[in-house]
C-alpha cells in the first residue's frame, strides 16, 4: 500500500505520543500543526542532499523573449514536476554559467542551435520516498510537533539529533545509487604504448 503524507504525519505524532490525524484538515492541534509546517519541512528537507530519488532531469525550451540586459537567451524551466532546487545546467555535458530569473534559466552564447539540460530536485510524491527518507523526515516533524504539540524542551532536543542522525544515514545510503565514475585508465595506456612505438620508428 502506498505511504501517503497524512501515514507520515501520523507517524510522527504517534512517536511524540499524541493522537495521529486521519486528514491535514483534521479539528485538533495535530491537524491545525500539520496543516501549516508539513509542506515546508518536506521542502527543506529534500534540498538537504542531491537525492537520487528525487533528481530529475529535462531539456529547457528556449523563449522567442531575450532577456533585457546582461544574457543572450533565456529558458523556459518546467513547471512540473515542481523545482525545488537547480543542480546544473548543460549543453553536450559541459556544465554552463546561468542564472535563475523568477522561473527561467538565462545563459550566453546558446541559443537555438543548442540542446540545453537542467539537472534538478524536484517535489517528489510521498509514495516514492525510500524507507531511509522517510525515516528522517518523520523523526524531522516529531521534534516539530514536540514544540507546538506537546510543548516538551527535551523531547525536541532528542528528536532533532535523531532527525540528524538518520538524515547521514539517508545520504550516505542514497549516494550509493549511481556508478562511481572512474578514470579510464585502458584509453591512457593505449595512448602510452602508441607513443613509445612512434619513439622506437624515430630512432630507428
Amino acid at each position: 500500500m502506498a505511504v501517503t503524507k497524512v501515514d507520515i504525519a501520523a507517524r510522527a505524532l504517534v512517536m511524540i505520543g499524541a493522537s495521529p490525524i486521519s486528514s491535514f484538515t483534521d479539528d485538533s492541534t495535530e491537524g491545525l500543526v500539520t496543516n501549516n509546517i508539513y509542506e515546508e519541512i518536506v521542502e527543506a528537507t529534500l534540498t538537504r542532499h542531491r537525492w537520487r530519488f528525487a533528481s530529475g532531469q529535462k531539456q529547457l525550451s528556449l523563449l522567442t523573449a531575450t532577456p533585457v540586459g546582461r544574457w543572450e537567451y533565456a529558458y523556459q524551466m518546467p513547471t512540473d514536476p515542481l523545482v525545488l532546487q537547480i543542480i546544473t545546467v548543460s549543453c553536450n555535458d559541459s556544465i554552463l554559467p546561468y542564472a535563475r530569473y523568477e522561473d527561467k534559466i538565462y545563459v550566453d552564447g546558446y541559443g537555438s542551435t543548442s540542446t540545453v539540460i537542467m539537472d534538478y530536485i524536484f517535489r517528489q510524491d510521498e509514495s516514492k520516498f525510500p524507507p531511509y527518507f522517510r525515516l528522517a523526515l518523520e523523526y524531522k516533524l516529531a521534534s516539530i510537533y514536540a514544540g507546538a504539540v506537546a510543548r516538551d524542551a527535551g523531547m525536541i532536543k532528542q528528536f532533532d539529533e535523531l532527525a540528524e542522525r538518520q538524515l547521514l544515514i539517508a545520504r550516505n545510503t542514497d549516494s550509493q545509487e549511481t556508478t562511481s565514475k572512474q578514470l579510464a585508465t585502458n584509453r591512457f595506456a593505449e595512448e602510452r604504448r602508441s607513443t613509445r612505438t612512434s619513439g622506437f620508428g624515430l630512432n630507428g
